[in-house]
């Protein structure tokens, strides 16, 4: 009996068959077997994701078939299953890694060998925002919605930002920046779909780009993929590549930057100029939200003389009593206190400097009451050097510190202009001298004071 062609079975397969086929059918019993066959395999290759190979990648899945019919894997058949099976297997990308428990049909190659590829250990955890520019998320389906700092992602989100900063609340050492798209959870820590991601590790974490797993457990490094090229720089420690496919590896050591592309073999990765990576910053716990979108757009935000940006943003900082610097465009700095308290939701107390009217230049008698005062509270600045003389017993040195004070007798501002001391005590000078509390001026008066530290 002449059985039915390919194409008539598998269309037989997708809808009820009618007229001669329906007929062949009712009286073909191995016919109605390939039909059957031929519906599960259209179920799996519907329900497996779409992924185009490159044509280096594709060429090697083609070679590998042909050795494999050559060693006698499969047996020849004029049904034409193989030349149908490899056009099915191009379509999906990925349907070639398919091993069939059921018995083969005839000339289709089954049972190819599988690469076994070992992963890193990188259980994924909710990762906090600490920064996000343009970010937006979402989950399966689910429309997009904005990201800001404070939020938490979870397994299976995608992201999308012009920058993101991440990191988990729990005690692991992760610190991902990332620019572009990319997923979190399900085949490895992080998948970076376009952009780039900068990540500084202390424990285990897996980064899957394309076909390639990149595997640490202690090191800075980035990887940024455009189109089908890829490139890796590891500044600190190293990063395990895998190839999935071909379960090929390769170890990268700092310093290091490579370049790949899509379906290409580890070993023929070329050298890259390595560009200075820097770890993202992750202030220390308890976090608190930090939102400046109160102050005028431009203005430069500094907290504790570190700088932030400009405002408007929103960013994860450290809680406790902050010093505030603000410096709207084209204006001077002006410096206060912030108390920024954790928790949800998050407040911050400002104590903003007092608003202090120009009067005349403060006169002989008002800069006597003045010296006079800082002469008497000069024992407050002594116990900085009195810190350094603990470390050093024969520490000595000269400084003049520079004090803005206001009309009211308040230190605005304090710098160590020069000196011979440790930066450990400038610091100390500084802070000390911010608060103290002189008579008043009148008006704002800039103050040089000089100390000379020496021990008795």
């Amino acid at each position: 009996m002449k059985h039915l062609e390919p194409d008539a079975l598998e269309a037989a397969a997708r809808a009820p068959a009618t007229g001669d086929v329906a007929a062949h059918l009712a009286s073909c019993a191995e016919c109605r077997e390939h039909v059957s066959r031929a519906q599960g395999r259209q179920r799996l290759l519907a329900g497996l994701t779409p992924y185009t190979l490159s044509d280096l990648a594709f060429r090697r899945v083609e070679a590998r078939l042909d050795e494999a019919v050559a060693a006698g894997e499969a047996e020849p058949s004029s049904w034409r299953w193989l030349g149908f099976v490899a056009g099915a297997v191009a379509a999906v990308a990925v349907a070639f890694f398919f091993v069939s428990s059921e018995p083969a049909l005839p000339g289709v190659v089954v049972n190819l060998p599988r690469p076994q590829v070992a992963l890193g250990q990188a259980p994924f955890h909710p990762l906090t925002v600490l920064r996000a520019v343009d970010a937006q998320a979402r989950l399966g389906s689910e429309a997009w919605r904005p990201v800001s700092a404070g939020d938490v992602l979870g397994a299976g989100e995608a992201v999308s930002s012009h920058a993101i900063a991440l990191a988990p609340a729990s005690d692991e050492r992760w610190t991902f920046f990332a620019d572009g798209s990319l997923s979190l959870g399900g085949a490895a820590s992080l998948t970076l779909g376009a952009g780039e991601i900068l990540a500084s590790v202390g424990s285990p974490v897996e980064v899957l780009v394309s076909s390639r797993r990149l595997l640490s457990t202690d090191a800075l490094f980035s990887v940024s993929r455009v189109g089908a090229e890829v490139v890796l720089q590891v500044s600190a420690g190293e990063v395990e590549v895998v190839d999935s496919l071909t379960a090929e590896r390769r170890m990268v050591k700092a310093p290091r930057a490579l370049r790949w592309s899509d379906g290409s073999a580890l070993k023929d990765g070329r050298d890259e100029v390595l560009r200075a990576l820097a770890a993202p910053a992750v202030p220390g716990k308890p976090w608190t939200r930090f939102d400046t979108h109160a102050l005028l757009a431009g203005t430069d935000v500094s907290l504790d003389g570190l700088k932030l940006g400009k405002a408007p943003f929103v960013e994860l900082v450290t809680a406790g009593r902050r010093r505030l610097g603000l410096t709207p465009p084209g204006g001077a700095q002006r410096e206060s206190w912030l108390e920024l308290i954790g928790g949800q939701p998050y407040t911050a107390k400002v104590e903003l400097p007092a608003l202090e009217n120009d009067g005349p230049e403060p006169d002989a008698a008002a800069l006597d009451r003045v010296l006079s005062e800082l002469k008497r509270q000069r024992p407050k600045l002594a116990a900085c050097y009195d810190k350094w003389l603990k470390a050093n017993p024969t520490a000595q040195g000269e400084v003049t510190l520079e004090l803005l004070v206001g009309a009211q007798g308040r230190v605005k501002r304090a710098r160590v202009l020069d000196g011979t001391i440790s930066a450990a005590s400038s610091e100390c000078l500084v802070t000390t001298a911010k608060s103290l509390v002189l008579p008043p001026l009148g008006a704002d008066a800039t103050l040089e004071v000089p100390l000379l530290l020496r021990n008795h």
